[in-house]
């Protein structure tokens, strides 16, 4: 079993520690057939991308594809989620560039309003440490979730559930309804394998993909091959991988 497409990976446009180039050389060594560079959203003052750099990965990833004709490569963003309406951080430099979209919740990210700070951002912070407020919270970050894909054009959730709490069941019936895809994630505890049973309920799509910030991480599962057999995932619904 191994990743085919790896659908999320960092470059030094954000926090990854290898160019666009160099992440390429490396997929290609390793068999992928398609790699997508998915670097951070605008709103992370650190590692977001630069809203005039999209342009520039663009026309590199372009040069990269008439280069080598045995790896697809596309060029993505993973977006923040960054309020309580499902806000994310595109605006029309990433929807003009990108082939598509995924998003999940990071921290540090600049919150979409000054309200967000309040009803959004410090419950979450605060529910880390004030177990009362647990059941709030995920009842607030699931409405958020579907929100977002309700909104947005989204073809894949990273991490879903990692750093804030989410209701998974209703989450992944939404994320059947509008086509989105649930990451599995090697570099995050979630979605786990209880969890990955819970939306297995809805004809709903998994991805797992290495999340590399450096070359050698690419294409690396840890123990994902476990996690889905713990979970009993037929591999028709993991659109990534192959045996």
């Amino acid at each position: 079993m191994k990743i085919k497409h790896d659908m999320h990976t960092h470059t030094t446009y954000s926090h990854g520690k290898n160019t666009i180039a160099e992440m390429v050389e490396q997929a290609r060594q390793i068999g992928l057939t398609a790699i997508t560079i998915s670097d951070h959203g605008r709103s992370h003052p650190v590692f977001g991308v630069k809203k005039e750099n999209f342009a520039k990965m663009r026309a590199e990833i372009d040069v990269l594809n008439k280069k080598y004709d045995d790896i697809d490569i596309y060029l993505s963003v993973e977006s923040n989620i960054i309020g309580a309406n499902g806000n994310i951080d595109i605006g029309e430099e990433e929807k003009k560039y990108c082939d598509w979209i995924s998003a999940g919740y990071h921290y540090g990210y600049i919150p979409a309003s000054i309200k967000d700070i309040f009803v959004f951002s410090l419950p979450n912070y605060a529910a880390r440490v004030l177990p009362f407020l647990k059941k709030y919270v995920v009842r607030m970050n699931t409405r958020t979730y579907i929100k977002m894909m309700k909104r947005y054009n989204i073809k894949l959730i990273t991490h879903p559930g990692d750093k804030i709490p989410i209701d998974v069941d209703a989450v992944a019936k939404v994320a059947a309804e509008n086509d989105v895809i649930l990451e599995i994630n090697p570099r995050h505890d979630h979605l786990n394998a209880e969890e990955i049973k819970i939306a297995m309920k809805y004809p709903v799509n998994f991805a797992i993909n290495s999340d590399a910030h450096t070359r050698q991480a690419l294409g690396d599962m840890r123990d994902t091959p476990q996690i889905i057999k713990d979970a009993g995932i037929p591999i028709s619904r993991i659109v990534n991988i192959e045996e």
